[in-house]
């Protein structure tokens, strides 16, 4: 029997964060196939914006969608956000995107992009810091949440949510673990409910940067430095992370 972490749109698409597949063995492709006729959502697992990891190794570089999967090993999936027009977030359309490399000043560059995309919020954050696309979905949905019951400990969301990424109440702490760093993989997020804003901020940073999603993916040494910042043991799995990082971003109060 093969067991299948389901993560994001992936756990959203079929409704469960784990199935199994009753099979010795399968190649990615098939299992891709089986998750497509259980689900109730089945545009959430197009091929292109899923991350398929088998015992923590990225399938892409093994053997793709031909990787054989046995009884036992552990298979992940998650779906990232592409260019995140389809992506819905309490009546904000979100945009997700790591950056291979930031080469300009990153205050100056963060101030540049609000300055020139005044209908759109920005959040720039170190790659180091996501454990995940569903991390950073997670943690904005509550920040845009503390913004509606008017419990912001921060006056604007942006702001917000780079506190709850980092488990801190200190502007200045938060910065410190969580803010861009030259010469470093980077990450953006931007939402607005105005679409054309957000495809025109969306327009820039493709044409200005090296985007690669992969930057965002959980990893070992994210999570033993995670775990060093934040204070949670490491031996915590993915989910157990995930799930502890959200609590944590949950939790904060003044």
């Amino acid at each position: 029997m093969i067991t299948i972490r389901l993560l994001g749109g992936a756990k959203k698409a079929v409704g469960k964060p784990a199935v199994n597949l009753d099979r010795p063995s399968a190649s990615v492709s098939e299992i891709l196939d089986f998750l497509t006729t259980i689900s109730a959502e089945p545009r959430l697992l197009q091929r292109g914006n899923l991350i398929i990891t088998l015992n923590d190794v990225d399938s892409a570089s093994l053997q793709g969608h031909n990787t054989t999967v046995k009884s036992g090993d552990k298979v992940t999936i998650v779906t990232v956000v592409h260019g995140g027009m389809d992506y819905m977030l309490d009546g904000y359309r979100l945009l997700i995107t790591g950056v291979l490399r930031i080469v300009s000043d990153p205050g100056k560059l963060v101030d540049t992009l609000r300055d020139r995309h005044g209908n759109v919020s920005i959040q720039a954050v170190n790659a180091n810091v996501v454990y995940g696309e569903e991390h950073l979905v997670g943690v904005l949905r509550i920040a845009l949440e503390a913004e509606k019951r008017k419990i912001m400990l921060t006056n604007s969301p942006e702001m917000e949510l780079l506190i709850r990424l980092m488990g801190t109440n200190q502007i200045e702490e938060a910065i410190r673990r969580a803010g861009l760093k030259r010469d470093s993989a980077g990450c953006f997020i931007a939402f607005s409910q105005e679409s054309e804003s957000l495809r025109q901020f969306e327009s820039q940073i493709k044409s200005e940067f090296d985007l690669n999603d992969s930057v965002l993916k959980p990893s070992k040494e994210k999570r033993i430095q995670l775990a060093s910042m934040l204070g949670f043991p490491n031996e915590l799995d993915e989910s157990e992370v995930l799930q502890y990082l959200l609590e944590k971003a949950a939790i904060l109060i003044k």
